[in-house]
């Protein structure tokens, strides 16, 4: 399963495009990544306009879009990868999406559309979904517009810049590029690979656990020492 993350949904639309002369040659790495089923779940323009459209089928991608179905394990299994942004999903289908990428899945999220409210909605909207993968979305949009370089992970092979403007800023250790204020980000996991808390996550839940045990070591000698 991959994960793959852009701050922002402006990158796959036909602005994007038209900004960007690689944006289809990064749409031909995605299916080579994901597979050739792809469905964005969403109505957002970012993910349902022409030029991405054509794209994916010059990629021999069959693409579809739309939220005409319920979102839950049995149905979303039925393709390679999702697409998401623009819209939220309940804890439950969250859950489930988790367990499509352990089972193998792909998911590319976009942020920075504004349409579920404020920069902090859209970012508790995915965070607690992104944050085993090593991702994290910024509370403020980033104010990060026009047509960017972009480097560091085979995903951008033949791809030397895509558009932006406006996003979510990402964090964490699956950020790859372009900054300090993280545009993109990408998690893949190993076949059979149980989703689990981040590194970092985990390292901290180590590190408390070591303080309050150190507490209680402490607070013995004291009472021995009484």
């Amino acid at each position: 399963g991959t994960v793959f993350v852009s701050h922002d949904e402006w990158t796959l639309s036909n602005a994007g495009f038209a900004n960007a002369p690689d944006t289809g040659q990064f749409v031909t790495n995605l299916v080579a990544e994901f597979g050739t089923t792809i469905h964005a779940y969403t109505s957002n323009f970012g993910f349902t306009q022409s030029s991405l459209a054509g794209a994916m089928a010059s990629a021999g991608a069959t693409y579809t879009t739309g939220t005409g179905f319920a979102f839950n394990l049995a149905n979303i299994s039925a393709y390679d990868a999702i697409f998401l942004g623009g819209s939220t999903l309940n804890a439950a289908e969250l859950a489930d999406l988790t367990t499509y990428v352990g089972n193998g899945g792909g998911v590319y999220i976009g942020g920075g559309t504004g349409t579920i409210g404020s920069a902090a909605a859209e970012a508790a909207a995915w965070n607690s979904f992104l944050a085993p993968f090593g991702v994290q979305m910024d509370p403020v949009y980033n104010g990060i517009a026009g047509t960017t370089p972009v480097a560091g992970d085979p995903i951008f092979s033949g791809v030397s810049s895509l558009y932006q403007n406006n996003g979510n800023g990402l964090s964490g250790a699956s950020v790859f590029c372009c900054g300090a204020d993280g545009l993109y980000a990408i998690n893949r996991m190993d076949p059979g690979q149980p989703v689990s808390v981040a590194p970092t996550l985990a390292l901290m839940g180590v590190a408390l656990v070591g303080l309050g045990l150190h507490s209680r070591r402490r607070a013995g000698d004291q009472a021995q020492q009484l």
